[in-house]
């Protein structure tokens, strides 16, 4: 690598700028290291990388963060390297998953049988040839490592690191690479030359035969009361208002102890903000098989105490405990209603609602009961209890599987309510806990009451997740959870109605992220023990954030609770901004924009004249090359990954091992279409 000086320039010959050095970043270099050594006779290139935090793990998964911050992924379910039979072009290129690479840094060989981890032995001759170094501080990590494990985001970063030095180390002959550890700041069309020039931060300016921009989670402008509360915490100096954005980014340290702390986000942006508060303070969770959590919480005494609301006021469903890699789901109906879709529908067509919502629906139901009848066998709650081919005949026959649980069939062979199913009582656990209040006449909670159900409720949530396999809530939810890849790839490019895409489908994305995509469950058994220790309190859904201006505080309420207010010098904003190609904050993502080189995707109706202006870029499918807004292709500017996910499927998962990935094949894809952007350059 060579690393580049303040105001040098690189004019001369084929130019491939990559800006982003994360994990996308990291295999579009592959990929074109792979595509210039089976193309012995193409063109030299050089290549730039660029990142303003770490060119090789980019800044989510920088090797320099707080250990405390987990993945939400297991071990043995993230790769960055294809395999065999992958839907590349480029030579496929093998190495090992992150818990292969754990077992090859703990001296394990891996299994050569052809069933086994590496059957060519390819993985190991690839690590023997470049060993990892990490630092002695993870070992107890990598020695208690199992393939489903959760790994911290810095050793995942070690191990992004290890793979980019490897695929460094590896570079054919005729291909250079630079690196920059600084930001793009500016991408202008040099109309003469047909190449674009790149400004950076620290004043190096480079001319580029094609880019891609691997930009990963770009910020937004504020908006409205973004600029509010911005100003009111510069008026008044005893407010803190810890921004969205990523955790390791954010300034957890600037919260006061001992002092209640207002947070909205209750994601997986809450469970990383819960544990930097607490363990990264000195405060330590001990085993205590009296607890329900399991736990019990020695404080440090610098831990504050947080009040959290969201918008539906209920934390992410724990991950199951399935002491291995989870089962896939079982999804017939939802599966064979995608493969009767029409190949050819235009966009703005597919009813999701009216043709896979309540197919899918009806899985997650079948999937319940399945477990619930085979674990109850014997037990005297159902006892008189129908087998599931009966159960599956009223899923099928019902009219809303939705509202299954309430069917006068079901309840004839499940009678016990609390035996049944009840979807939308998973969906929004608050409003379900509202409404039978309202029902039985009960008053508006207060927050304690709150809590209390809440905590209740956790604690039901942690055993489910304990049961692994024979939980029939998890059997269930895990349907829901799984659906999101199929039903995007369905749905690219916008095949699906307007009004389904605003009704049934926004809501499975929401379902599904909260019920797939939460915490590891011993985070869920964290949040539980500090709630039963008096750290953390549940405020309820929709909250409501002023400032006053006499105390000064933040005061924070909720119609949960009956808008009684939670007042507080500390407001954090759990969660991370979906990236906007409208009011996006990445300059060279304005600078496009400012060009008419990008613009949003719109998902339009078939039958109507009605619009949907999405936050995603739209680009061209086939090679990720931006779309202008007159319609045309970019020559040379690819877009790839997560400022895409409204419009493409798995933007924001890392690539699993064993499913032939879509974000490797969308790199791979890139990596082609930029090449030929080079070759066909200096052909010329």
């Amino acid at each position: 690598m060579v690393p580049m000086t303040a105001s040098d320039t690189r004019n001369t010959g084929p130019t491939i700028v990559v800006i982003g050095g994360g994990p996308r970043g990291i295999s579009v270099l592959e990929r074109l290291s792979a595509l210039v050594r089976d193309r012995s006779h193409a063109t030299p290139v050089t290549v730039h990388i660029i990142d303003d935090v770490s060119v090789g793990t980019g800044r989510i998964w920088r090797t320099d963060q707080t250990r405390t911050l987990y993945m939400n992924t297991l071990a043995d379910a993230v790769t960055l390297f294809t395999e065999p039979g992958s839907s590349v072009t480029a030579p496929v290129f093998e190495g090992p998953t992150m818990y292969e690479w754990i077992r090859l840094l703990r001296g394990e060989a891996l299994e050569k049988e052809p069933e086994g981890a590496d059957p060519t032995g390819a993985k190991t001759t690839l690590f023997s040839a470049h060993p990892a170094t990490v630092p002695d501080g993870f070992a107890a990590e990598i020695a208690e490592s199992r393939p489903e494990s959760h790994p911290s985001r810095a050793l995942y970063g070690h191990y992004l690191q290890w793979v980019f030095d490897t695929v460094v180390a590896r570079l054919p002959e005729g291909m250079v690479l630079e690196t920059h550890t600084t930001r793009a700041t500016d991408i202008t069309a040099l109309d003469a030359s047909g190449r674009d020039r790149i400004t950076l931060q620290d004043g190096t300016v480079i001319d580029a035969d094609a880019t891609v921009l691997a930009l990963g989670w770009t910020d937004t402008e504020p908006d409205a009361l973004e600029t509010f509360t911005a100003q009111s915490v510069e008026h008044y100096p005893a407010l803190v208002w810890v921004r969205p954005g990523n955790p390791a980014d954010q300034d957890a340290d600037a919260l006061p102890a001992g002092e209640d702390v207002v947070v909205r986000g209750l994601g997986m942006g809450l469970f990383d903000l819960m544990a930097m508060v607490t363990i990264d303070r000195g405060g330590r969770f001990l085993p205590d098989g009296s607890a329900r959590s399991g736990l019990r919480y020695e404080p440090s005494g610098r831990e504050p105490r947080l009040v959290v609301s969201s918008h539906h006021g209920y934390p992410y469903q724990p991950k199951p405990v399935y002491n291995s890699l989870p089962p896939a789901a079982r999804m017939p109906r939802f599966r064979a209603e995608l493969a009767a879709l029409p190949t050819d529908a235009p966009a703005g067509s597919i009813d999701f609602g009216e043709r896979l919502w309540p197919a899918l629906l009806r899985d997650a139901h079948e999937a319940y009961y399945r477990v619930l009848l085979r674990d109850a066998a014997g037990d005297t709650a159902l006892a008189d209890a129908a087998d599931i081919a009966d159960v599956t005949a009223v899923i099928d026959a019902s009219d809303d599987p939705w509202m299954l649980h309430n069917d006068p069939a079901l309840i004839a062979l499940v009678p016990h309510a609390a035996e049944r199913f009840d979807i939308p009582g998973f969906a929004d656990p608050v409003a379900a806990y509202l409404h039978r209040r309202t029902t039985e006449g009960d008053a508006t909670p207060t927050i304690d009451e709150l809590t209390t159900h809440i905590g209740d409720r956790l604690a039901r949530d942690l055993h489910e997740a304990s049961l692994g396999t024979d939980s029939a809530v998890k059997a269930g939810l895990q349907v829901i959870g799984s659906a999101r890849k199929p039903a995007q790839v369905a749905d690219q490019p916008g095949r699906f109605t307007l009004e389904s895409r605003r009704g049934a489908y926004a809501e499975l994305r929401r379902v599904g992220q909260m019920v797939g995509s939460g915490p590891p469950a011993f985070r869920t058994a964290e949040l539980l023990c500090l709630v039963d220790a008096g750290y953390v309190r549940f405020l309820g859904g929709h909250p409501t954030v002023v400032v006053d201006p006499e105390a000064p505080a933040f005061l924070m309420s909720s119609e949960s609770t009956g808008d009684d207010a939670v007042a507080a010098t500390a407001l954090v904003d759990a969660w991370l901004h979906k990236p906007s190609a409208r009011d996006s904050a990445d300059p060279v993502t304005a600078a496009l924009v400012r060009d008419a080189r990008l613009r949003p995707f719109v998902f339009s109706s078939a039958e109507t004249s009605s619009e949907i202006t999405s936050k995603a870029p739209e680009v061209d499918l086939t090679t990720s090359r931006l779309v202008h807004v007159d319609g045309s292709v970019d020559p040379r500017v690819h877009m790839l990954g997560i400022p895409l996910q409204e419009v493409r499927a798995d933007m924001t998962i890392s690539p699993m091992p064993r499913t032939d990935p879509l974000m490797l094949q969308e790199t791979d894809a890139a990596a082609v279409s930029a090449l030929s952007s080079v070759s066909s350059v200096s052909s010329v």
